[in-house]
């Protein structure tokens, strides 16, 4: 689903960029206009699934040896969290066909206590067990610089392929998107039936193909938007279409809950 409950833009629905329902009952999972990428160039990328099954619902990276960061919406519904027994982790896996890499279970899950359907989207998973791949390093106020418009940033995922969903490819790709101006998103976005920016640039990074060749899409949410080798951003939401002209979606800031992310990682 791409949809951010509550919120309309031009009467248009604003969807979260998990997974889309298929056949199992599962989201489907891949970005659009990617490349083919690698968890031995990225061992940080992970995707979460259901038990049992092999598809992808949602992304996340690992942010320590036995904790990943993932999209809020990604493992909550109406404000209640996804009992953890019902999600699983799978790391060093390129290919959702194969039995490459680690399944982990989820012990714990910890939702941003602030997020409400919108908000900050972060929610950090506690496995049970250390993953034998390298965490990547967080963002953090310092890194500013990473966040300006046009810089270019990567966004990785095992979603949608094509623009209106669907198409759905089970090898993680990747894709470099420039960060567009706050200005250019809250305008895009507007504001919700009560009011209020639906873009918020204190905890949100807006990114997109000015000619709607690349963008994440459905699947991608909670999976990992970098720069130099840092976090930058967690995939959270855009519009009902992905890889649109001029319709950037939507990336949860790190290093604007920097301290809560660190803190739910030395719980």
């Amino acid at each position: 689903m791409r949809l951010l409950s509550g919120i309309l833009l031009a009467s248009a629905v604003l969807l979260p960029l998990s997974g889309t329902a298929v056949a199992d009952d599962e989201p489907s999972t891949q970005v659009v206009g990617g490349t083919k990428a690698s968890t031995k160039d990225n061992p940080f990328a992970v995707f979460l699934t259901r038990p049992g099954k092999r598809n992808s619902f949602c992304g996340g990276s690992i942010v320590a040896p036995n904790k990943v960061l993932t999209a809020a919406h990604c493992v909550e519904e109406g404000g209640k969290p996804d009992d953890p027994a019902t999600v699983n982790v799978v790391a060093g896996r390129d290919d959702e066909r194969t039995d490459a890499g680690v399944v982990a279970k989820v012990k714990r899950l910890a939702v941003h206590p602030k997020y409400d359907g919108f908000g900050p989207d972060f929610a950090v998973l506690t496995l049970d067990r250390v993953l034998p791949y390298k965490p990547i390093s967080l963002a953090t106020s310092k890194d500013s610089g990473l966040q300006q418009p046009g810089k270019q940033l990567t966004v990785l995922g095992w979603g949608s392929t094509q623009k209106a969903g669907g198409g759905e490819s089970p090898l993680l790709l990747k894709a470099k998107l420039p960060v567009v101006p706050d200005k250019s998103c809250l305008t895009f976005y507007g504001k919700d039936d009560e009011g209020i920016d639906v873009f918020n640039p204190k905890q949100m990074i807006c990114a997109g193909d000015v000619d709607g060749n690349r963008d994440s899409c459905f699947g991608d949410s909670g999976g990992p938007f970098v720069a130099s080798g840092k976090l930058v951003g967690v995939v959270s939401f855009g519009p009902p279409q992905c890889a649109q002209p001029n319709a950037p979606a939507v990336y949860g800031k790190v290093s604007s809950e920097e301290t809560w992310i660190k803190q739910q990682i030395l719980y």
